[in-house]
């Protein structure tokens, strides 16, 4: 019998602090780029905040929380992509790390986005993540499951993820992702340095596209 169940519930304002310190415990140290740049905790936290509040206003993204303890074990942060989303975005990413926009940029230049965002409504998974000690027990899976199925219901035409590392491009493929373009680790120059040429376990950062479908079933 498995303790301490998870439960897994839409992103509201009652979790919003718990849910900051679990994305800024997470991600700069299990996400490549992150970690290849050296982002500590403190300067990513100011960016964490300004997305998950933004989450919590739009009301799709999910996370996963100990029904024992109440802490927050995982989260998918997603929004609905649009001309403006996607200038915020930009805006709000600290100048240290400008690559990080830069590489998103990229990736939606090859994709075509801007043609793209004029005939689909696209959901955007943006964050996905589970904290160490929960790892193992299929969080991020369900995580996914639950926030594309929320998508579909809401109309969204579209899912698409900018999936940095092994795992989060593994899972993505599990629910119908697939890969459109991609930047590779050990090419990509950033103002003519080669910035994530230390990561190898890694080969590199894919821009993913499922279509959405309501199931009616």
């Amino acid at each position: 019998m498995e303790e301490n169940e998870i439960v897994y519930e839409i992103l509201q304002e009652k979790d919003l602090e718990p849910t900051i310190n679990c994305l800024v415990d997470v991600f700069p140290n299990a996400e490549p780029m992150s970690r290849a740049l050296g982002v500590t905790p403190s300067e990513f936290y100011p960016f964490a905040k300004i997305i998950c509040q933004k989450a919590v206003a739009e009301g799709l993204s999910h996370i996963a929380k100990d029904s024992v303890t109440s802490k927050v074990a995982g989260f998918i942060i997603s929004e609905h992509l649009s001309n403006e989303s996607e200038e915020e975005i930009h805006k709000y990413i600290p100048q240290k790390f400008e690559v990080f926009s830069q590489v998103l940029k990229e990736l939606h230049e090859q994709y075509e986005m801007e043609k793209k965002l004029v005939n689909s409504k696209i959901f955007h998974l943006f964050f996905l993540g589970a904290r160490e000690e929960y790892r193992g027990r299929k969080i991020a899976n369900k995580l996914v499951e639950n926030n594309l199925k929320m998508a579909a219901q809401a109309g969204f035409s579209k899912g698409i993820v900018e999936a940095s590392g092994k795992i989060s491009q593994h899972i993505c493929r599990k629910y119908g992702f697939e890969d459109r373009v991609s930047l590779d680790y050990q090419t990509y120059e950033h103002k003519g340095i080669k910035v994530f040429e230390e990561i190898k376990e890694h080969q590199s950062c894919i821009l993913m596209e499922k279509a959405l479908i309501m199931d009616n079933g």
